[in-house]
C-alpha cells in the first residue's frame, strides 16, 4: 500500500449517505475511487476509459464501439466466450457497457459476496483480452444489428444530421455506431484487416494513465484498495495526454446561419435551436448553463413556453446544454410546435429571440441564482442512495472531468455554489443571432427536401438565412407577456424528520380505512428519516375501458387535466415536488412525490382541477392534436418496444390495441369529453396510499381532503369488479401477426410466450422465476451472442394481470418463423441444460434468485413504488418476496425439470403457446392464427379475478376514527 498515492480520504456526500469514500491513484497512474457501504446487498465496479468513437480511424467509423463489444469475449486467464457473463448471472448479476464520443464506460454488478471473483474477470478485459478472431465477424453483425435498430429512431437520425452537418475536420462530424459497410465489407474491399486494427487501437489508446475506476463493495476501504492494487495494477501505462484535445472547433462560422429541413419518420413538429458553447466543465461552481436552462425552459406565467401556449403556437419546450468534446459544448432550445404554426416557425423564433432580450437586459439575477443554489443543496442534501451499478458507472464517467476537485465528485455539475455575475453574463454573449443554426422537423413542411444524409438516409434541405433576418430577430422589442419568473413558492421550508429508534420496521403499510368508498393505506417512513413523502390514488372506474373509445377519452382527460396544471405545477416540479395524473383501465390514477412541506398544497390544487374539469374548445384541439400523433406515432417506435403492448391486448380482458384507440379518438368531440369526464368523476371507489413522512394524522387529512373536494355524489357502494386476464387452452399454440407500420424498419420482432397459471399459485410462480433466471444466460448467450439473431434478444417471466409465464423475445432482421424454429431449438438446448446441472449450479441459481428477491429497498420512492404495486394489483400481498424466498429454498432440481416438461417442452401435451409478431408480411405455418382479437378472447375462459391474498383485517389499525 506504501506506492499507493491518496487523493481524497473522505468526499462531500449526502446527510444520509453512510458510505465511506476514499479516492486513491495507483502506480500506473489509474484512479480509483473506493467506496464501502455497509448494507449494500450488490457489489459493483466499473472502469470508464478516457477514449470513444472520437479515436475511430477514419477509414473505420465504429471501431471504438466494435472495441466494446469484442472486449467481452474471453481474456488470457479466462478464455471461456461466456465465462464472465456465466459468473455473473450465477451470482444476482448482470453486467453493460456504452461508447460515448471521449469515454468507454464498462462496469457490472453482483450479488457483494462474489465481488472479489468479477472484478478478477472485469480487469483482466485491460489487462490480456482475446479479441478472438472467431468472435470478430459475429460482434460485427451485433454492431450491425444495434445500429440497424436505430435506423428509424429520429432520435438517432436527427443526432447524426446535426453531426453531417458539422465541422469535416473535427471527428464530431463522423459516424459512431459502425456497421457491416464500415467495419466489414470497405475494409475488406480494401485488404484491411479489421482484427489487426483494433487491436492497434486497443493498444495504443487503452492506457491506465486515462482510466477511473469505481469500487462499491461492503468490504473496509482497505481491502478494496489490496484487492484493486492486486487486480489492475498490471495495466500498462502509455502515458497518453488527457483530456483528448482537438485542433479545430465542431462548429465553423460557416456552419451556422441557416436553417435545416428535416424531415422525421415520426408524425412530429419540432423547431430546434443550438448555440455553440464554451465548455462548461471548469465553471462548475457557477453552472452558467444550467442558470440559463433554468430560465429560458421554464414554463410557469412568463415564459417563452406560457406565450407560445397561449397564441396556439408550441405544446412543449425544453432547453439544455450538451457536451461535445473538451473545449466546447452546443446549447439547444427546442420547441414543440402545434401542428398547424409549422409555417410560423419564423415567428416562433423571433419569440425565443425576444426573450433573450429580456434575459440580457435584465442582466444576471442574484435572486435566481440564490434560489437555483438554495434548491441544489437541498436536492443533494436528500439525494436518495441509487443502485451500485448506477452509482459505479456514474462517478466513473465523472472521474474524467479533471476540473472537479475529488471531495466534491457527488456534489459538483450539480450544486451551484460561487454566484459570478459577470461569467454568467459572459454566457449570455453566446445567444446571439449570428451564433446558432436551426432545424425545422415536420413531415409535411416544406416537402422539398432535396438532400439524403449518408448514414441514416434523412431527407433535408438547407436554407440560410439572410444578414437582414437575423438582424432583426429579436429587435421589435419584447413582448409584455415574456417576463423573469416570479419567486417560487414552492420551495421546502419545514425539512424537518422526526427520526425514532424502531426496533422492528414495517414490511407492509397499515390499513387506517376500509369503507364502502375508500380504502386507505398509510406507511410512515422508519427506514430512510427524509423530508419527503408521496401520495398514490386510484379513482377507480371501470367505465374507463369499457371501449376503445372511452379509453381513449380517459387518457384524453388525463392529458387535458396536465395540459391545465401545466403553468401552476411547473414551479412544483422545480422545487422537487412532482406529480403524475394518468389513465388506467380501472379509472385514473394520481401520484404526488417530493418534500412533504408543501404536498398538501398541490395535492388540493390538482383535485380542485379535477372537480371542475371541463373541456376549453381551445385547448381541446390542442390535445386532440397530439393525443392523435401519439397513437399514430406509436407504430413508428422499435419493434420491441411495441410487442409488448400487442400481447396485453391479446391476453387482457377489455384491453383495447392503439389502432382501435385512434380510430375511435377521431369521432371524439368535445361533449363526448365533458359527458365522459361526470361519468369517470362520478361513482368513484379510493383506493389511496400516504407514504413516507407523514403522519397517521396527516394521512386522515389528505384522505378528507380527497374525500371532501369530490363529495358524497361522486362515491360508489357496490363491489368493484376487478379486471383479469384470459386462460390460453391447453395443448394449443396460436399466432397473433401485426404489420409493422413502418415499413421502412428493417427488424420484425417475435414474443413467443408459453402460459404456465395464475398467479395466486405462488409454489407455480416460484419455479417459473427459477427457470427464467436459469434460462437468461444461456437464452442471451446462444441467440444473441452465438446465432447473432439479432441485438435485442431476452427471455424471463412475463405477467399479464392475473397469469403468469415464460418469454422469449428477439428483434431481428430474420423471418418470425425461422426465430421461432430457433426458439424451439434454444429450448431443446435449455432442457439439456436442466438435464445435466449439478447440485452445486442449481444451489447458485437458487441463492441468486433469493439475493435479488430479497434486495434492501434503496430509497423512500423505491418503497413506495413497491406498496402502491402490490396495492394496485389488488393482491395485498406485502410479504410476497419473503414468501417466495421460502418456497425457493424448498424446491429441487427435478422439481424444475418437471416444471420444464409439462409447461415449456415441445413435447409436453399440456403446452400452451401464443406467438406475437411484428412483420411486414403475414408468413403461413401451421399454427392457429388469431384474426380478430376480440373473437378469439370471447372464446376463453377468464382466470379469477384478483382478490386479497390475506384478510386485510390484519393490516388495519383498530384506533383510526371513520372519515
Amino acid at each position: 500500500m506504501a506506492n499507493i498515492h491518496v487523493i481524497a480520504d473522505d468526499i462531500q456526500k449526502p446527510l444520509l449517505d453512510d458510505r465511506q469514500y476514499r479516492v486513491v491513484q495507483l502506480p500506473n497512474q489509474l484512479e480509483a475511487t473506493l467506496i464501502h457501504d455497509p448494507e449494500t446487498d450488490k457489489a459493483s465496479a466499473a472502469l470508464d476509459v478516457n477514449v470513444g468513437s472520437f479515436a475511430d480511424y477514419n477509414y473505420l467509423p465504429g471501431l471504438a464501439h466494435f472495441c466494446e463489444h469484442l472486449l467481452f469475449m474471453g481474456t488470457k486467464k479466462y478464455p471461456k466466450e461466456n465465462e464472465y457473463s456465466q459468473y455473473l448471472s450465477q451470482h444476482s448479476g448482470h453486467s453493460n457497457a456504452y461508447t460515448s464520443t471521449d469515454s468507454t464506460n464498462y462496469y457490472f454488478e453482483v450479488g457483494h459476496e462474489f465481488l472479489k471473483g468479477a472484478m478478477d474477470r472485469f480487469s483482466q478485459f485491460f489487462i490480456e483480452p482475446l479479441f478472438n478472431p472467431e468472435c470478430k465477424d459475429r460482434e460485427i453483425r451485433a454492431v450491425d444489428s444495434e445500429n440497424k435498430k436505430n435506423l428509424q429512431s429520429d432520435m438517432w437520425r436527427l443526432h447524426q444530421l446535426d453531426c453531417s452537418l458539422s465541422n469535416p475536420e473535427h471527428p464530431h462530424s463522423g459516424f459512431s455506431t459502425g456497421n457491416l459497410q464500415t467495419l466489414s465489407f470497405e475494409p475488406g474491399s480494401k485488404g484491411i484487416d479489421v482484427r489487426e486494427e483494433l487491436l492497434k487501437y486497443y493498444h495504443s489508446h487503452y492506457s491506465a494513465n486515462i482510466m477511473k475506476l469505481v469500487v462499491v463493495g461492503r468490504e473496509d476501504l482497505d481491502t478494496l484498495q489490496n484487492w484493486i492494487t492486486e487486480m489492475f495494477s498490471p495495466i500498462k501505462n502509455l502515458n497518453i495526454p488527457a483530456p483528448p484535445t482537438y485542433d479545430a472547433p465542431p462548429y465553423r462560422p460557416e456552419d451556422l446561419g441557416f436553417v435545416v429541413y428535416a424531415k422525421p419518420v415520426m408524425d412530429s413538429h419540432t423547431l430546434s435551436l443550438m448555440f455553440p458553447f464554451p465548455d462548461q466543465d471548469p465553471y462548475f461552481e457557477t453552472l452558467p448553463a444550467h442558470y440559463f436552462s433554468h430560465l429560458i425552459g421554464h414554463e410557469g406565467p412568463g415564459s417563452i413556453l406560457a406565450y407560445l401556449k397561449s397564441k396556439g403556437l408550441a405544446t412543449g419546450l425544453s432547453a439544455g446544454c450538451s457536451h461535445v468534446s473538451t473545449g466546447y459544448d452546443s446549447f439547444s432550445i427546442d420547441v414543440e410546435l402545434s401542428k398547424h404554426a409549422v409555417d410560423q416557425w419564423r415567428t416562433v423564433l423571433d419569440i425565443v429571440f425576444q426573450y433573450l432580450t429580456v434575459l440580457k437586459n435584465a442582466g444576471p439575477q442574484d435572486w435566481i441564482f440564490d434560489e437555483l443554489r438554495e434548491m441544489s443543496v437541498i436536492e443533494f442534501k436528500y439525494r436518495h442512495k441509487i443502485g451500485a451499478a448506477n452509482t459505479a458507472s456514474r462517478l466513473a464517467a465523472a472521474m474524467q472531468k479533471i476540473h472537479i476537485p475529488r471531495d466534491r465528485l457527488l456534489s459538483a455539475s450539480s450544486v451551484f455554489v460561487t454566484y459570478k455575475p459577470e461569467v454568467i453574463s459572459q454566457f449570455g454573449e453566446y445567444f446571439s443571432p449570428n451564433n446558432f443554426r436551426c432545424m425545422l422537423v415536420s413531415q409535411d413542411y416544406p416537402g422539398d427536401w432535396d438532400q439524403t444524409e449518408k448514414w441514416y438516409g434523412t431527407q433535408y434541405r438547407i436554407e440560410q438565412f439572410s444578414k437582414d433576418f437575423l438582424s432583426s430577430l429579436g429587435s421589435s422589442g419584447s413582448l409584455p407577456e415574456l417576463h423573469l419568473p416570479a419567486p417560487n413558492e414552492f420551495i421546502p421550508r419545514n425539512l424537518a424528520t422526526e427520526k425514532t429508534e424502531i426496533t422492528e420496521k414495517a414490511q407492509a403499510p397499515t390499513l387506517l380505512r376500509d369503507e364502502s368508498y375508500i380504502r386507505l393505506w398509510h406507511k410512515k417512513d422508519d427506514t430512510f428519516w427524509m423530508p419527503k413523502g408521496s401520495i398514490s390514488i386510484e379513482f377507480f372506474n371501470n367505465i374507463a375501458s369499457e371501449s376503445a373509445k372511452n379509453s381513449a377519452m380517459a387518457s384524453f382527460v388525463s392529458d387535458m387535466l396536465t395540459y391545465y396544471l401545466n403553468e401552476y405545477s411547473y414551479a412544483a416540479d422545480m422545487a422537487g415536488l412532482k406529480y403524475k395524473l394518468s389513465s388506467s383501465d380501472s379509472g385514473m390514477v394520481l401520484s404526488i412525490s417530493g418534500y412533504n412541506d408543501k404536498l398538501h398544497v398541490l395535492l388540493e390544487k390538482i383535485l380542485q382541477e379535477i372537480v371542475a374539469f371541463t373541456v376549453k374548445p381551445d385547448i381541446f384541439k390542442v390535445v386532440k392534436q397530439k393525443l392523435t400523433q401519439k397513437f399514430a406515432n406509436f407504430g413508428y417506435n422499435a419493434p420491441y418496444t411495441q410487442i409488448g403492448i400487442y400481447g396485453s391486448y391479446v391476453l387482457n380482458e377489455r384491453s383495447w390495441s392503439v389502432e382501435e384507440k385512434l380510430e375511435a379518438l377521431a369521432t371524439v368531440t368535445e361533449d363526448d369529453v365533458n359527458n365522459f369526464s361526470k361519468k369517470l368523476f362520478s361513482n368513484l371507489f379510493f383506493e389511496m396510499l400516504v407514504h413516507g413522512n407523514i403522519t397517521k394524522d396527516q394521512a386522515f387529512e389528505l384522505a378528507k381532503l380527497t374525500t371532501n373536494t369530490f363529495g358524497p355524489e361522486s362515491f360508489i357502494s357496490a363491489d368493484r369488479q376487478l379486471l383479469s386476464a384470459y386462460i390460453l387452452p391447453e395443448g394449443k399454440s396460436f399466432r397473433y401477426d401485426v404489420p409493422l407500420t413502418d415499413r421502412e424498419n428493417v427488424n420484425s420482432c417475435i414474443d413467443v410466450f408459453f402460459q404456465v397459471g395464475e398467479l395466486t399459485d405462488r409454489v407455480m410462480k416460484a419455479k417459473l422465476d427459477l427457470l427464467s433466471q436459469i434460462a437468461v444466460e444461456p437464452a442471451f448467450d446462444r441467440l444473441r451472442t452465438e446465432e447473432q439473431l439479432g441485438y435485442v434478444v431476452f427471455s424471463g417471466t412475463r405477467t399479464s394481470r392475473t397469469t403468469a409465464g415464460f418469454r422469449v423475445l428477439i428483434q431481428s432482421e430474420r423471418d418470425c418463423r425461422f426465430l421461432d424454429n430457433r426458439i424451439e431449438a434454444f429450448l431443446v438446448y435449455l432442457e439439456e441444460i436442466l438435464t445435466s446441472m449439478n447440485d452445486e449450479d442449481f444451489a447458485k441459481h437458487v441463492h441468486s434468485l433469493t439475493v435479488k428477491k430479497l434486495e434492501k429497498i434503496k430509497s423512500l420512492q423505491e418503497e413506495g413504488s413497491r406498496f402502491w404495486g402490490y396495492i394496485s394489483s389488488r393482491y395485498y400481498n406485502f410479504t410476497q418476496r419473503q414468501e417466495d424466498v421460502q418456497i425457493l429454498a424448498k424446491l429441487t432440481k427435478s422439481e424444475i425439470i418437471e416444471f420444464f416438461n409439462e409447461y415449456i417442452s415441445a413435447k409436453s401435451p399440456k403446452r400452451t403457446k401464443l406467438i406475437v409478431s411484428l412483420v411486414s408480411h403475414k408468413t403461413p405455418n401451421d399454427y392457429i392464427a388469431i384474426e380478430d382479437v376480440q373473437e378469439f378472447k370471447s372464446s376463453l375462459k377468464l382466470a379469477a379475478r384478483p382478490v386479497p391474498m390475506k384478510d386485510l383485517s390484519i393490516y388495519k389499525d383498530s384506533s383510526s376514527a371513520k372519515l
